[in-house]
């Protein structure tokens, strides 16, 4: 390695469309050193590479020169940077601050970032460079993740970047690339006065960008705060930028933090109250899968103040998780990456509190029966508010994520979501947080008397179809000798209940409401033992975003008999789908088969089920 003086009538032979690296400010000796031995590393050896600073540089330059090596480097003495700047005309210029490291790559980078885009200048990535810092955004973090190292951390960065080089308001000082046409029309600049100086190049018609695959190290302070004072315009500039959370800057910054650091997430879990149903059921498990994932992300759950004694109990069981009570969300709470609701928005104050947790919005949106049913509201205007906030969710969510493709097509259909923003993930069946509730006989079950009979579980809106059960008890008894009954059980519900049609399909059979036994909900002992015993689930539901139902069945070695609809079509096709959509002779003498032989039934819909298991769903999300 050979060191030489800068003067203007010695310096490097360069062109226009060279590349100068100018390492400038000052530094401790050890971290110079560092940067130095960096530079000379990773610049390839047909960019100069220029220093200034006093005797103690020159120093350094020695002993670099004694230490070998293949190429020159130019040593600038005290001198101004600006004039330095000139003086190496026309070729591009790469500032470095003398407290940054480079990594393999870093002008490469920097360069295509200023051809692809055109921009007059490049700014890389730092762990300390305000509105440009990973992986915290606008903080000055000290270090990079101390299990990487600056190589390892830069590989990382480059592979995940987006290459979408978003804009940024200035060049930042402690590693930036700025092409000759801006020093043409802006000056030369003074790196203390980055910012003003880019001021005089935006105002040139040109732009600044982010090179999002190139990251240093930086220990100094240079370059965070934009380079130094600037007029107003361009300060409340970089304001802004550094606030925005939705900007092409702000999701570059999250994709490259989280490929330096474990990913979070937040689990909108403030419905967990009260007794389980299907919905907290799918939270816990979820909850626990995530949880259990090796390589996933750090979970945050934020739990109701007063939650349910079960989701508790199941929750307190998973290690790893960290819960906030509701009452602590409150503005300034740190978001995490992501912040996930495992069902539909209820209010507009979810969609506020979803804001306040996570970066990024991911909502799952279980069907869309509301959206498109007036009848299970309280008027019109109910129903509209509740379109509007589905549209609003799903237009604010990142991702919307359903539980099967049918869900999926039947919200892009209404014009809710484009399809690149929604994904299928569906969910488990293999309980393993909550289940084995240990059976215990419903208050009703002395009514059945010993005979087989089939049951209807579900809410009892009407498009869960309990009159074409009764239909089918009716067809079953007149037409194959069933002697037995059937079980309604759900809770009714004020608007779209399906009692009426109920009651109109048991007054035109008289005899019909002998074989009835109709309950509220059940708990999950009672759910359980109604699994067990019955002959059949009848499952006549038209529509469903999952359908549980036939799964739970199959667990308790009770074969299922639906509809092939929806997504139990998608789930488990139509082959042993033994309602005929909606024909009660025709699904009765298919029912009268299964009941007689439900093998083929239980064993198609445990296969099906084998695939769906959390961990699975898990590893989706």
């Amino acid at each position: 390695m050979i060191v030489r003086e800068l003067d203007p009538d010695a310096g490097p032979a360069l062109q226009r469309g060279d590349v100068a690296v100018l390492l400038w400010g000052g530094a401790g000796r050890d971290q110079a050193a560092r940067g130095l031995r960096a530079l000379l590393a990773h610049t390839p050896a047909e960019h100069a590479i220029v220093l200034t600073g006093g005797e103690d540089v020159r120093r350094l330059l020695d002993e670099a020169q004694a230490a070998g090596g293949e190429r020159d480097a130019w040593w600038a003495g005290a001198r101004p940077v600006a004039e330095v700047v000139d003086a190496l005309a026309p070729a591009d210029v790469a500032l470095v601050h003398a407290d940054a490291e480079v990594a393999a790559g870093w002008l490469e980078g920097l360069r295509a970032a200023v051809l692809e885009t055109g921009a007059g200048t490049a700014t890389a990535l730092a762990n300390h460079a305000g509105l440009a810092s990973v992986p915290k955004r606008n903080l000055p973090w000290g270090l990079l993740p101390p299990e990487l190292t600056l190589d390892e951390a830069a590989a990382r960065v480059r592979a995940a970047a987006l290459g979408s080089r978003p804009r940024l308001p200035v060049a930042l000082g402690h590693c930036a690339l700025l092409g000759r046409p801006a020093l043409d029309l802006a000056g030369a600049p003074d790196p203390a006065r980055l910012a003003a100086w880019s001021a005089r190049a935006t105002a040139a018609g040109l732009t600044h960008v982010l090179a999002d695959d190139v990251l240093v190290a930086h220990r100094g302070g240079a370059g965070d705060d934009g380079g130094g004072a600037a007029d107003p315009a361009t300060i409340a500039a970089l304001a802004a930028a550094a606030e925005d959370r939705h900007s092409a800057l702000a999701r570059t910054l999250l994709v490259a933090s989280r490929a330096l650091r474990r990913p979070t997430v937040t689990i909108d879990a403030r419905g967990l109250t009260g007794g389980l149903n299907g919905t907290k059921v799918h939270t816990l498990e979820l909850i626990a899968a995530l949880a259990r994932l090796g390589d996933g992300p750090a979970v945050r759950v934020v739990m109701p103040d007063r939650p349910g004694e079960e989701a508790a109990a199941a929750l307190g069981g998973v290690p790893g998780l960290e819960l906030v009570p509701e009452r602590e969300v409150v503005e300034g709470i740190a978001r995490t990456d992501v912040v996930h609701r495992p069902w539909q928005a209820a209010s507009p104050g979810d969609l506020r509190v979803l804001d306040l947790l996570g970066e990024r919005i991911v909502v799952t949106h279980q069907d869309l029966i509301g959206y498109r049913t007036p009848s299970v509201f309280d008027g019109a205007e109910a129903w509209q508010e509740h379109r509007r906030l589905t549209a609003e969710a799903l237009g604010l969510a990142a991702i919307t994520v359903f539980f099967s493709a049918t869900a999926r097509d039947d919200a892009l259909a209404e014009d809710l979501l484009e399809a690149d923003r929604a994904r299928v993930v569906p969910i488990g069946v293999d309980h393993r947080v909550v289940g084995g509730a240990e059976p215990v006989a419903p208050p009703a079950a002395a009514h059945l008397a010993g005979r087989p009979f089939l049951v209807c579980l579900g809410t009892r809106f009407l498009h869960k179809q309990s009159p074409f059960a009764l239909e089918l008890l009716a067809a079953l008894r007149a037409e194959h000798g069933f002697e037995g009954a059937l079980v309604l059980a759900g809770a009714d519900v004020l608007h779209g209940s399906a009692t009426g049609a109920e009651a109109a399909v048991l007054a035109a059979r008289p005899g019909l409401a002998e074989h009835v036994v109709s309950l509220t909900a059940v708990s999950e002992g009672e759910k359980a033992w109604l699994y067990a015993h019955a002959a059949a689930v009848v499952a006549p539901s038209t529509y469903e975003g999952f359908g549980l139902v036939p799964f739970e069945a199959a667990a308790a070695e009770t074969p299922c008999l639906y509809a092939p609809v929806s997504a139990p079509a998608e789930l488990l096709g139509a082959a042993h789908a033994a309602l005929v959509p909606w024909d009660a002779a025709a699904s009765a003498q298919r029912a009268a088969a299964v009941l007689a032989d439900p093998g083929p039934v239980l064993r198609a819909v445990a296969a099906a089920g084998a695939e769906l298991t959390w961990d699975r769903a898990a590893r989706g999300l």
